[in-house]
């Protein structure tokens, strides 16, 4: 997830995994359910699952912000 800083505001880009992720996790907290955090993702797809375990070994960041630099 890329978030750029505005002057007024932020832009997010997500891919469709990591938006699926991002609103499911969203919807269990809300709902008072488990975190993806215990590493159970035997039940999501197979795009999600390799997100997943991208930020887990460290080699994809969930969330990086940068400045917008059209001045």
């Amino acid at each position: 997830m890329k978030v750029t800083r505005l002057k007024r505001g932020y832009v997010i880009r997500l891919s469709d995994s990591e938006y699926d992720l991002l609103s499911g996790e969203m919807s269990s907290e809300f709902f008072a359910g488990n975190c993806w955090f215990d590493e159970d993702w035997g039940h999501l797809p197979p795009a999600q699952q390799r997100v997943l375990t991208e930020i887990a070994n460290n080699k994809r960041d969930w969330l990086v912000i940068t400045e917008d630099r059209r001045g």
